[in-house]
């Protein structure tokens, strides 16, 4: 038999179970891994970041053998993988997506396709999420890039030696895969929730309803940046952990705080 690179690969996403960008992710999935599981939520999760459902039960409906569909967030799906479906044989890898639309700087905050691949790192377990660069004006995404070098990424990222702690959120640039420069290891940035607007409008009984729209601010750059680098045509690749105490203002504190110091 071929020799892969895993055994059990889990696959998640935020865009729901159906979601184009997941069934490219499974096809690369069948290349490197011998069991491809596959748990997402019956319908789009966008922007639930690492949320529980910790006062709602949730349903799951098996599709097939190794398919199941959740009615709940991504990191529900993750749960209910690792600590229910696949407690007696752990994936070894969690791959997340692939994400219709981008995943960089303050997105990846809401982002429920970083956040199942987080979920999973706390859960012990290697993840990585993925998302494909649209250009944002309702034109049909260009899935080229992610379908032509998701493989590659995986068996790099894979066969790196990094802590436990840290999983990677990989974005494909808008543009076809021959235009890709290459890869770019890249910093998510400082937040800039600039672009985040609601909007009201009425339904047809007069009644208020809102929308949340949020785009990326092209003006927020800078060297290393995911949005510069994925603007710029290179693969990003930003290590991402759970910890987000900010190092220099902890011990500054510390000093002018603590009494017992």
């Amino acid at each position: 038999m071929f020799d892969k690179l895993v055994n059990r690969v889990l696959l998640v996403n935020d865009d729901g179970i159906d979601a184009p960008g997941i069934k490219i992710l499974e096809n690369v999935a069948q290349k490197i891994a011998h069991e491809v599981w596959v748990v997402a939520p019956i319908i789009d999760q966008s922007g639930v970041s690492c949320s529980v459902s910790l006062k709602t039960p949730f349903r799951v409906t098996q599709r097939d053998e190794k398919r199941y569909a959740v009615y709940g967030t991504p990191a529900d799906c993750m749960l209910f993988a690792i600590k229910h479906l696949m407690v007696d044989n752990l994936p070894d890898l969690v791959l997340s997506g692939i994400n219709c639309g981008s995943n960089v700087g303050f997105e990846t905050i809401l982002s429920g396709t970083v956040g199942a691949a987080i979920m999973a790192m706390t859960l012990g377990i290697p993840a990585m999420a993925f998302s494909q660069v649209n250009t944002e004006d309702m034109q049909p995404t260009n899935w080229d890039c992610a379908t032509h070098h998701a493989q590659e990424v995986i068996k790099k990222l894979y066969t790196l030696n990094v802590p436990d702690n840290i999983c990677f959120n990989i974005n494909f640039p808008c543009c076809s895969a021959k235009e890709t420069k290459g890869l770019r290891v890249t910093k998510q940035g400082e937040s800039d929730a600039s672009q985040l607007v609601l909007t009201p409008t009425k339904d047809p009984e007069g009644h208020d309803y809102y929308w949340f729209r949020a785009k990326r601010n092209q003006q927020i750059l800078g060297k290393d940046k995911e949005l510069d680098a994925a603007n710029n045509n290179y693969i990003t690749i930003t290590p991402m952990g759970y910890e987000r105490t900010h190092y220099a203002i902890y011990e500054k504190l510390k000093q002018q705080i603590n009494t017992d110091e």
